[in-house]
């Protein structure tokens, strides 16, 4: 275990926030090392595996300064900062805080378009649906102070980085010269690409109906032809995905900026990032 290669830090979340971007801008970076893959969900539901499971997924380590890790369910994880705290007590954590209004709408619709949500699925009803599973995981990512306060029981101010989705997006160079500060590497030109490659279904109706034929098919194949049916897939995700993501209407964003104002305002009040385009603003 002695010989164990872990991370100097972590990228925690928000989930649908620029994670994956910031990922491949630092693995750029000649003194950073990152995980392959990005996301080992280890703090979250591999935590069974153990820390060498874990630390595999840094044996490409050639000597590099940093090393990191990026799963964004990290952050919401009740039991992930005592985790990481048991054994990485000196790693430096990294969260990117997007308006949680608008990352709940940009999940419901990553969730719909990867086959988790029913693609016949509204928006409108799922949000005010309670007793919803995933209604409840997709709200609760969004309630970032109380999911920080868990992280302060177990690491100190200084080892906590907090950035701002806005500014990943209008300032990519400066937030990623402050990663670099902040995990100790020297400070380069190294961009992460602020695109949004997520595409969505042209049409629902015929999309639901290709979700439901494509079912049985994996169920059967899946095993004995699994390069085939991605393929397949890939194929069928090109031919079916190909609008931008519907706008979220005003009487949702509403009723999210009831659900999130108390999120914005212990932001700004407890760790002093100001958010207050959150609320009453499409930011």
């Amino acid at each position: 275990m002695c010989n164990m290669t872990l991370p100097t830090f972590l990228l925690c979340g928000a989930q649908k926030a620029g994670t994956t971007a910031l990922y491949f801008a630092l693995r750029a970076h000649p003194d950073v090392c990152m995980s392959r893959p990005k996301e080992t969900e280890f703090f979250n539901w591999r935590y069974r595996r153990g820390w060498e499971w874990f630390s595999s997924h840094f044996d490409h380590y050639g000597g590099e300064t940093a090393i990191g890790e990026a799963s964004t369910r990290t952050m919401p994880t009740p039991e992930a900062p005592s985790r990481i705290a048991k054994r990485m007590s000196s790693a430096n954590l990294i969260f990117i805080l997007r308006n949680p209004i608008e990352r709940a709408h940009s999940a419901f619709w990553y969730y719909l378009t990867q086959g988790i949500l029913c693609p016949s699925e509204d928006f409108s009803q799922f949000i005010r649906n309670e007793g919803h599973p995933l209604r409840h995981e997709i709200i609760q990512y969004g309630f970032y102070g109380r999911h920080l306060n868990r992280f302060l029981t177990h690491f100190p101010r200084s080892q906590i980085l907090l950035l701002r989705y806005r500014d990943l997006r209008e300032r990519p160079d400066e937030q990623v010269r402050r990663v670099c500060q902040f995990i100790g590497v020297k400070e380069l030109n190294t961009t992460p690409s602020t695109e949004n490659i997520t595409k969505y279904p042209t049409s629902r109706r015929l999309y639901a109906l290709a979700h439901r034929l494509w079912k049985p098919v994996d169920q059967l194949f899946s095993r004995c032809m699994p390069s085939v049916l991605d393929n397949a897939r890939q194929y069928g995700r090109r031919l079916l995905l190909g609008a931008d993501r519907p706008s979220l209407a005003s009487a949702d964003r509403r009723y999210l900026e009831r659900i999130y104002v108390s999120t914005a305002e212990s932001i700004k009040a407890d760790f002093g990032l100001d958010v207050t385009h959150w609320i009453d603003s499409a930011s």
